[in-house]
């Protein structure tokens, strides 16, 4: 029988996995940089099988693009691509956030203000990887809120793509420039039960996104593996 993994296992695993989206929601890999196994396991300090796992769940969550006989790649996304996902986005999440504006219980209002407590907090201490990890959970924790598991799904898998372009497209620095700073105002106003308001505030936040991304597009200089990992 197949030996159970340990709970050290779990959580040797979860790290692996957790410095590689690390990694990339900090805008170090960029698109196209090819994920050897052998390479991350010398930067990591781990086992290849470990680097393995990792990527096979990265690629299967959609964070990653595995190629067969080639290998495991960062996925690249074009800004006409990036344009027609935050399309589509955009009709979801107006509808979303002017439901919630219409009702929303104590519990979903108690959840919305300790998330945008997080990303004040990562903003406050510079932490850009966790501050856009926290900017993705933003929009999925809106959905999840409806209540409907479809659209969380639906807007998960949009997000997925989205989240890794912004990742690398957005400035190192989010000084007052659309990105999370809007995710308070979107807040506050769902929680005033102000649906008007809400939508047109995601709307143009998410515009804003597209016109930051599509100014700056993702870097495709080398990769330096020890680089992309110091501190993660």
């Amino acid at each position: 029988m197949p030996r159970k993994p340990r709970k050290g296992d779990v959580a040797a695993d979860e790290a692996v996995y957790g410095a590689i989206r690390r990694a990339m929601h900090m805008g170090r890999l960029a698109p196209g940089t090819k994920l050897q196994e052998p390479a991350l396991a010398r930067v990591l300090k781990v086992s290849r099988e470990r680097v393995r796992k990792a990527l096979h769940r990265l690629v299967h969550e959609g964070w990653l693009t595995a190629v067969p006989n080639r290998g495991t790649f960062v996925p690249s996304l074009t800004v006409e691509e990036m344009r027609q996902i935050y399309d589509v986005r955009s009709m979801l999440e107006a509808a979303i956030v002017r439901r919630l504006s219409e009702g929303h219980t104590q519990a979903a209002a108690k959840k919305l203000k300790a998330h945008i407590a997080e990303e004040r907090a990562a903003l406050r201490s510079d932490d850009r990887g966790k501050l856009f990890k926290l900017s993705g959970e933003f929009h999925v924790l809106l959905a999840e809120l409806c209540g409907n598991d479809e659209l969380t799904k639906l807007l998960r898998s949009l997000l997925t793509r989205s989240t890794m372009h912004f990742s690398l497209a957005a400035p190192q620095q989010m000084n007052n420039c659309a990105g999370p700073h809007d995710h308070g105002d979107i807040a506050d106003a769902i929680l005033s039960a102000k649906a008007e308001k809400a939508g047109k505030l995601m709307l143009a936040h998410l515009t804003g996104l597209v016109a930051l991304q599509s100014a700056r597009p993702p870097s495709a200089r080398p990769i330096d593996l020890a680089e992309a990992f110091r501190g993660v």
